[in-house]
């Protein structure tokens, strides 16, 4: 960071403020409309659940997931609280989200212990839904026909000779 320097310190003040610091918001405001101007690709969903940690300690906790779509894939950040260790547990991974439950594999940081530990999870997913399938472009036409009757033949009286 430049500081100039004038003999008057308002001057040098007044040019930290406005000079240097219209600087930082441009950059902030650049990385703002940048970061607004991107596509959301998905909506996310939300899940509680159970973790089990490698290591023989159970967590409860709270999951968001990157997509809200049924019977895929999803990413998740969650926290967990584990219970024998009485931490907090901050967490990544992936899952498989149905519309009422998830699985997940997860890596976490064990706040008291300050190390990483793996665990599985499962839970209640929420605001998940089903991918709704597009309706048919396909149109078919059905056309009525009246039966026609069945040919007649001319009949002769019977006479005989």
């Amino acid at each position: 960071m430049v500081v100039a320097y004038f003999e008057w310190p308002c001057v040098s003040v007044l040019f930290e403020v406005f000079v240097l610091r219209k600087k930082y918001l441009k950059a902030v405001c650049f990385a703002v409309s940048f970061g607004g101007a991107l596509p959301a690709v998905a909506d996310p969903s939300f899940g509680f659940g159970v973790s089990f940690i490698f290591g023989g300690d159970v967590a409860v906790g709270a999951r968001i997931f990157s997509t809200d779509e049924a019977e895929s894939g999803a990413l998740a950040l969650g926290l967990d609280y584990k219970f024998k260790a009485q931490s907090f547990r901050p967490n990544v991974g992936i899952a498989y989200l149905d519309e009422d439950f998830y699985i997940d594999l997860s890596l976490g940081y064990d706040t008291n212990a300050a190390e990483l530990d793996y665990g599985i999870g499962v839970g209640a997913t929420f605001e998940v839904e089903k991918e709704k399938k597009a309706p048919s472009t396909t149109t078919t036409t059905t056309t009525t026909t009246t039966p026609t009757p069945p040919p007649t033949t001319p009949t002769t009286p019977d006479t005989d000779l």
